[in-house]
């Protein structure tokens, strides 16, 4: 399109970096960077408040809550912070559906908002008025949110006029010299309450790496990396020549792992690699590979499976299986799985008892063939078949895991080893024992389906789910194998979404 030609009728046009600003001095750009930090603390402190008066209709005693099958088990307890704990359990995942981020980053979000606008008053105001940066508030929040009333507000009167003068780090420092003085204790419960979060996580850096994350009292987290940095320096005067820190992340994997322990009992560490066929092959095309989640390179699934030595999938290592999965391959949809034994059945090989034959079984290999197998028209390979129980079948366990791979709750993560099977429809209401009515929902989401009022839960023929509040929000999720050019959006589900105000 030529620069002077008009649009067509209907056609958006979308607005571009260097449609801002064109010709502007140093002195306005730095007003244009100020205002638009002012209004970033506007509007945090907005949403704050829709925040604390959408949780406001979510508190225990206006919803009758799941009853004694459908309560939290003892880990969330402890893991749930004391400012929702007069809130229903469901506000975490309701908010994190309506912002589409995840239930931590919806937690975080629903504390912050509450304290802001019931305890830090002052600091919402400061907030509001642009005086204040949004992490100058994370900071207030951070350190304020379990101090005394009177503390608080001392302490707000003490700092906020200087606040835009500071620096954050400067900021927390002088609200932990004041806190000390007024109230101590507040910081013993910050202390106590971040020891029964403590936990070990994975976290995808991407790039195929990932980082283990573990939380520990200070003390014994400076210990630990001293002690790994120290037989990292051993490693390296003894030669080796690895840049340091690979070195001492290898060493910290030895020493959860222990390979060399004998002394303990066994524990097998789960990987589950999702590989197409074609990234077996560095000769031909690349497709993306999967490593309990995350998603690698071709070469670098080939790495691993070479480590593991499986790259030529002949056997699994102890503890381990290899599953060969077919799929539709114009929409990724699951058609079947199956062991290597199983697939040989199904294409018609069955093995016979033979004498050894002379040829070396390099050769046999290449030949196509071994001699012991027999080939003819097979039974296929099908999916499992319906059961009139209530638990599934072991291969439709196996199908459905291997479908499904996480949690189907939209934007949940959790991997099927920690998941039931769940009938879309339930068995007590006729639903049936299929794959199609089973998908893999974690405890949490599942009590929320099943127990939960208001919420809708809708599980489709190719295992597409879609969610919706009570607040009329819809979500949905697809099968993880499913193409991301699949089937499009049932009409309907732009209907249960709430009105769009900007929508004519």
């Amino acid at each position: 399109m030529d620069g002077d030609e008009a649009p067509a009728q209907g056609v958006p046009v979308h607005l571009l970096p260097e449609d801002l600003a064109p010709a502007l001095s140093e002195l306005e750009l730095v007003a244009d960077i100020w205002a638009a930090d002012a209004r970033e603390a506007r509007h945090v402190a907005e949403r704050a408040v829709a925040l604390t008066r959408f949780a406001r209709r979510r508190r225990r005693e206006r919803i009758q809550e799941f009853g004694p099958r459908g309560g939290p088990g003892l880990d969330s307890r402890h893991r749930q912070p004391a400012f929702l704990a007069d809130f229903s359990e469901t506000l975490v995942p309701e908010v994190a559906l309506l912002r589409n981020c995840s239930e931590s980053e919806a937690e975080h979000l629903l504390v912050e908002s509450l304290i802001l606008t019931t305890t830090l008053r002052g600091t919402w105001t400061a907030l509001y008025e642009g005086r204040i940066s949004v992490p100058k508030m994370r900071a207030l929040v951070d350190l304020l949110g379990t101090a005394k009333p009177a503390a608080v507000e001392e302490i707000e009167a003490l700092v906020l006029p200087v606040a835009e003068r500071c620096s954050v780090p400067q900021l927390r420092q002088r609200v932990r010299r004041a806190l000390t003085r007024l109230d101590a204790d507040a910081l013993e419960r910050r202390r106590k309450e971040r020891e029964l979060r403590a936990d070990v996580t994975h976290q995808s850096m991407g790039e195929g790496m990932g980082r283990v994350v573990i939380d520990l009292p200070v003390w014994r987290s400076a210990a630990c990396v001293d002690a790994v940095r120290r037989l990292a320096d051993q490693q390296r005067s003894g030669g080796d020549t690895r840049p340091i820190g690979v070195i001492r992340s290898d060493i910290a994997a030895d020493l959860l792992l222990r390979p060399w322990d004998s002394s303990r009992p066994p524990v097998t560490a789960v990987l589950t690699i999702h590989a197409p066929l074609a990234a077996l092959d560095p000769t031909g095309d690349q497709p993306p590979a999967e490593v309990s989640g995350d998603v690698v390179t071709a070469a670098q699934c080939r790495d691993l499976l070479e480590r593991l030595d499986m790259l030529g999938v002949r056997a699994a290592p102890p503890g381990g299986s290899v599953q060969v999965a077919v799929s539709d391959p114009a929409t990724g949809r699951l058609l079947a799985v199956g062991t290597r034994s199983e697939l040989r059945r199904a294409a018609g090989r069955r093995r016979q008892h033979r004498r050894a034959s002379n040829r070396p079984a390099d050769a046999r290999r290449r030949s196509g063939r071994y001699p012991s197998e027999q080939a003819a028209d097979g039974p296929g390979l099908p999916a499992p078949e319906p059961t009139t129980a209530y638990r599934p079948t072991a291969a439709q366990r196996r199908f459905v895991r291997v479908r499904d791979r996480h949690c189907r709750w939209p934007g949940c993560r959790r991997g099927p080893a920690r998941c039931d099977l769940d009938h879309g429809e339930a068995h007590a209401d006729g639903g049936p024992t299929d794959c199609w009515n089973l998908c893999c929902l974690c405890r949490r989401h599942h009590r929320i389906k099943t127990f939960a009022p208001g919420w809708g839960f809708e599980l489709f023929a190719d295992g597409s789910v879609v969610v919706r509040t009570p607040s009329g929000v819809s979500r949905m999720s697809r099968p993880a194998g499913s193409s991301e050019l699949g089937e499009p959006d049932p009409p309907w589900l732009e209907e249960l979404a709430p009105p769009d105000p900007m929508r004519c």
